[in-house]
């Protein structure tokens, strides 16, 4: 389980990382100061070549071929104690030596031979003498484009093999000691930059559909860890809302279809208790019709809004010349508002087309007709009314009715939200008209609000968007929003 554990694989990968930083860096030291010290070595062994190979073809030289030491003392100032000097004639005779070299010499391949021929400097490193490598320089001395002389000069390499093991040493330990600190030191990070996560784990496990009032304590700091606590306490919120209106909705269906069932229920065992004339027993069963109608009707609402909430709805969007539907409607509203003496009255005189859904766009109208015949009191008056300005559609049914509180209005279009008293059963409906109209201004790109007082009336505005001037008509079904009518 420690392989899934993200605080170790962050560890691990901060310790691989810095681990691949630390070996790089490492081999460049290494390899820089022993190319620098190498080029040291063999600048300095040149250099004392050059001056050995000029001093041998000086014909007035005070310096015999057996003081060459004294010869480099009194030029540099030094006698060159782990310095061996060796020089040849051309044909790769051993002419001087230094002191150190007296019972040994220098070895000379027959490479070196040939580049030094041909005028080349040559350098070799040698284990010919002692524990340790010779690093050696070959230079052939030149006069009147012959060579006259071939001057070695070889140094011991401890001072280099010392200082490079050194510091491979240092490097050994230091680098597996780093990388071990840099674990600790990632680990104690890696535990600190979790220690919210582990805050938001456990109060994940607290949170039930009874306890999603537990919020996660949002930091000060407005990092990736703060901004994902945010995010959670916003999705608990959500989560909250939903679980609310799913318990008050199914409490509202349950009591919408709990009363037509009590009505039903009662009216039978009331048909049942004695003998009946037929005319009695037909004014039952229509009493028990219009209950069976109501639940009919809080049953296909219920189905279509579910439809609606889960996307099973489809669209079938045409080209819609709005101004004639609303006419078409307007000739219903008058026929509906007969019944109650009510005066409908229209103002259309524009035009336009919007794409969409010609039954779902005529259920809206005639809900909202609906909805205002059914709150307008007897020999009361409604309006429909339909504007255009340069991209959309305003649509208002305007009535007189009893009119809306303001602390209900943001409520109205809530599944089965009911204004006390005004709106009770007896002004019949399933409580979801509105809901569903809410769901078919969104699905078609629009808004819907409402604008009441009480004792003077509603207005409900739709607005849609104008279809293009250039389109044509659309036969391909489309998803609507999935979001809910209810909700806002």
């Amino acid at each position: 389980m420690i392989f899934r554990n993200i605080r170790f694989k962050l560890t691990l990968w901060y310790i691989i990382i810095l681990g691949i930083i630390l070996t790089s860096f490492s081999t460049f030291l290494y390899l820089t100061l022993s190319r620098s010290l190498y080029k040291g070595i063999d600048t300095k062994i040149q250099s004392i070549a050059e001056v050995i190979g000029s001093s041998s073809t000086d014909p007035y030289s005070q310096y015999s071929f057996s003081n060459i030491d004294r010869m480099w003392k009194d030029s540099l100032g030094l006698k060159p104690v782990t310095k061996f000097i060796q020089v040849l004639d051309e044909s790769g005779r051993i002419g001087r030596k230094s002191e150190n070299l007296q019972q040994f010499q220098l070895p000379i391949s027959m490479r070196t031979l040939k580049n030094a021929s041909q005028g080349k400097v040559t350098f070799e490193t040698t284990k010919a003498l002692g524990e340790y490598p010779l690093r050696m320089v070959t230079v052939p001395v030149i006069r009147r484009r012959h060579i006259v002389n071939i001057v070695q000069v070889a140094t011991s390499l401890e001072a280099v093999e010392e200082v490079l093991k050194t510091l491979l040493l240092i490097l050994w330990i230091t680098v597996p000691s780093a990388l071990v600190v840099a674990s600790l030191g990632g680990l104690f990070l890696a535990n600190k930059a979790l220690k919210p996560v582990d805050e938001i784990t456990k109060t994940a496990r607290m949170i039930t559909s009874r306890s999603l009032n537990q919020r996660i304590k949002l930091r000060k700091t407005k990092d990736e860890i703060g901004r994902l606590a945010e995010t959670f306490n916003d999705m608990i919120s959500r989560l909250g809302r939903s679980f609310n209106q799913i318990r008050q909705f199914t409490a509202d269906a349950s009591h919408e279809l709990r009363t037509p069932l009590t009505i039903l229920k009662g009216e039978i065992e009331v048909g049942l208790r004695r003998r009946r004339y037929p005319e009695e027993y037909r004014k039952i069963m229509n009493s028990n019709l219009e209950e069976v109608n109501h639940m009919s009707q809080i049953v296909d609402d219920l189905l279509f809004l579910s439809k609606a909430d889960t996307g099973e709805v489809h669209l079938q969007r045409h080209r819609i010349n709005l101004t004639k539907l609303v006419s078409e409607v307007y000739a219903q509203a008058k026929m509906i508002a007969t019944t109650k003496d009510i005066n409908v009255h229209m103002s259309n005189d524009v035009d336009g087309v919007v794409i969409g859904d010609r039954l779902k766009l005529r259920a809206l109208l005639l809900n909202l007709v609906d909805n205002g015949v059914k709150y307008t009191p007897e020999g009361g008056e409604m309006r429909i009314s339909l504007e255009r300005n340069d991209s959309r559609f305003k649509l208002q049914v305007m009535d007189n009715g009893i009119g809306i509180s303001p602390e209900d209005q943001p409520h109205i279009f809530d599944r089965f939200f009911r204004v006390d008293k005004a709106r009770s059963r007896e002004a019949g409906g399933s409580g979801l008209g509105l809901s569903i109209c809410k769901w078919i201004v969104e699905a078609h790109g629009g808004e819907i609000s409402v604008d009441s007082e009480i004792g003077k009336g509603s207005i409900f505005t739709v607005t849609l968007p104008l279809a293009p001037p250039h389109g044509g008509t659309t036969r391909s079904k489309t998803n609507p929003s999935r979001k809910s009518p209810s909700q806002d």
